[in-house]
């Protein structure tokens, strides 16, 4: 773990009562919703298989499936006809991280609107645990996506492994929901955005309002 995150870690945010927010989204037109892929038992064959973690031996038996399951979609919260979003942030999350959720809403990830134009946000997360755990897990979250509108949950192994998986699937349900919206921002619920500079930065792109492709980021040096 880099510095910068461990700094982030570190951080405690006094956490208070937030009235949930007014506005999200109409319910998908057509989330994927099928079986779940099946296991890929023969991997299990392979010499020290048996010796690797848990969440190791999950990915190798999956990693050839590219479509789960949707568990959780964002509810229809408000009776105003979908806007047009100028920045949607797409945050990766795991279940058990509410606290980091909470403290996200209260700040840079507060859905609203500057310079006149709309930041929204949405939660993108898989399981975790099994058995009682994760039933308890995910009733948990399933009350929390009630109260918010802004959590999507699909049934695969939320774990390192598994980033890729999440925003394939994230993109996917995007190009059935958000045709309307013009600029994305990727990002984990263990850092801090600057929102009102991204939107500053992106009306100063002359000649490209969300039409024209542009990839903006910086690496770390680890990747």
């Amino acid at each position: 773990m880099s510095k910068d995150r461990e700094m982030r870690e570190m951080l405690q945010i006094q956490q208070h009562e937030e009235k949930p927010p007014g506005e999200s989204w109409p319910r998908s037109e057509a989330p994927y919703r099928g079986e779940k892929c099946e296991r890929n038992t023969s991997v299990s064959l392979t010499p020290g298989f048996s010796l690797l973690p848990a969440l190791t031996q999950d990915f190798l038996s999956l990693r050839h499936c590219r479509h789960f399951p949707m568990l959780l979609d964002v509810t229809d919260k408000s009776e105003k006809p979908w806007d047009d979003i100028f920045l949607l942030l797409v945050i990766k999350s795991s279940p058990q991280n509410f606290e980091r959720r909470q403290v996200l809403r209260q700040t840079w990830a507060e859905e609203r609107s500057y310079w006149g134009k709309t930041i929204r946000r949405v939660f993108i997360s898989g399981t975790r645990g099994s058995g009682e755990e994760r039933r308890h897990l995910d009733q948990l979250l399933q009350e929390e996506g009630r109260t918010y509108g802004d959590l999507l949950q699909w049934d695969f192994t939320d774990s390192f492994y598994n980033l890729t998986l999440k925003q394939l699937l994230f993109l996917d349900w995007f190009q059935t929901r958000s045709r309307r919206c013009r600029f994305l921002m990727s990002g984990d619920d263990d850092i801090f955005a600057n929102t009102d500079n991204m939107v500053e930065f992106l009306l100063s792109r002359h000649g490209n309002d969300g039409d024209q492709h542009l990839f903006v980021g910086e690496s770390d040096g680890s990747v």
